[in-house]
């Protein structure tokens, strides 16, 4: 099967992590398929490929010249491999339209799968009108529609009405998990919690979090929270500092998939507090190699989050959070890794994803 995959979300200068997710999914089925990305890359990064998956870049050029160079491109491609028996869209805006225009012009199927947080209720209602006409327009052309999680799906279908009378299915994050390897017992002199997220205030309450470590650490000193972040926080950091947390939280920037895999490795536990999630891979990663992790119950968390891996705490209440921190403290050792690890196998390894993937391919 040749199937061309485009991606709305691809790393980029300013976030060179953008959608890597996505390129990991694809991965999934590059050896039993011929998998082509046709995306417009910034030209001066080095964009990491799976080996087993065809790039065809499109020219990076202005807003308004991008539909004719994905035109070309994508005849191009026909030119070279022949016709396409599967056009896969990854996350609908913005290149949903365009995908759509593709499918719809070659009268190939479409699958979509969904990450965007952008229909969760709380977030429906910034859609612009626009972004509604063309959500419509490429969900109506889908033939096939899925999204990392049930939440999620329940809430597109919610959000697109043409999306509900769709064939749909639940194809969840996929985790290196040689990487993200089972941990050995951690030897800390104090008690390390981890927290990896964009910052986003607004859906990582990470105000919420620090405010809980504070008055923690008043409380007791045996631990420290260090945080993995892709962009910066002003005022997360000036909180840090104005209140005396600098030996208690570690900002650590940027860090490569290897690295925060070494970091899980370290940790005791992870922690989450959102306000709102669809299927977070982070949470993945940390059930993959054994590390159980404080979290909201929000968005599809509840899918993945259970007793045997993790302590749930309700968004926002930092009262809470306090309290299920100091038990994790205590009680994090009590955790079984291998189990918790086996059980996340089931789930995000490459081979069940791949699997879902081909299924899909096939029935199409």
């Amino acid at each position: 099967m040749l199937i061309v995959h485009i991606p709305s979300w691809f790393p980029n200068a300013e976030s060179p992590l953008s959608g890597n997710f996505i390129l990991r999914q694809i991965a999934t089925v590059g050896d039993s398929t011929t998998s082509v990305i046709l995306h417009h890359a910034d030209p001066d990064l080095d964009i990491p490929i799976p080996e087993n998956v065809h790039f065809h870049p499109v020219p990076n050029v202005k807003k308004w010249k991008l539909p004719e160079a994905y035109m070309k491109a994508f005849a191009q491609i026909m030119r070279e491999y022949g016709r396409p028996d599967i056009l896969h869209l990854h996350v609908a805006w913005p290149l949903g339209p365009l995908a759509a225009y593709i499918a719809r012009k070659y009268g190939i199927p479409m699958v979509i799968s969904e990450h965007w947080s952008g229909y969760q209720p709380m977030n429906r209602g910034r859609l612009t009108f626009i972004q509604k006409r063309a959500l419509n327009y490429t969900f109506s052309t889908a033939s096939h529609i899925t999204a990392v999680s049930q939440n999620l799906l329940d809430n597109i279908c919610a959000t697109i009405p043409d999306a509900a009378q769709k064939r749909q299915s639940v194809v969840g994050n996929v985790v290196d998990t040689g990487l993200f390897s089972l941990k050995q017992p951690t030897q800390n002199d104090k008690k390390r919690i981890l927290h990896v997220s964009t910052l986003d205030d607004d859906a990582k309450n990470i105000t919420g979090i620090l405010r809980a470590i504070k008055s923690l650490s008043s409380q007791r000193t045996d631990f420290e929270l260090h945080i993995v972040h892709d962009l910066e926080n002003k005022e997360a950091e000036s909180f840090v500092e104005e209140n005396g947390l600098s030996g208690v939280v570690h900002f650590l920037g940027r860090k490569s998939s290897a690295e925060i895999a070494d970091l899980f490795h370290q940790s005791d536990f992870f922690l989450l507090f959102s306000n709102y999630e669809n299927q977070p891979c982070v949470l993945l990663e940390s059930f993959c190699t054994g590390t159980p992790v404080v979290t909201t119950p929000v968005g599809g968390i509840p899918e993945i989050a259970n007793a045997g891996n993790s302590v749930i705490v309700a968004p926002k209440d930092e009262t809470q959070l306090i309290e299920k921190l100091e038990f994790m403290l205590d009680n994090a050792h009590k955790f079984n890794p291998m189990e918790i690890r086996e059980k996340a196998l089931q789930i995000c390894s490459t081979d069940v994803i791949g699997e879902k993937w081909l299924e899909i391919y096939r029935s199409l």
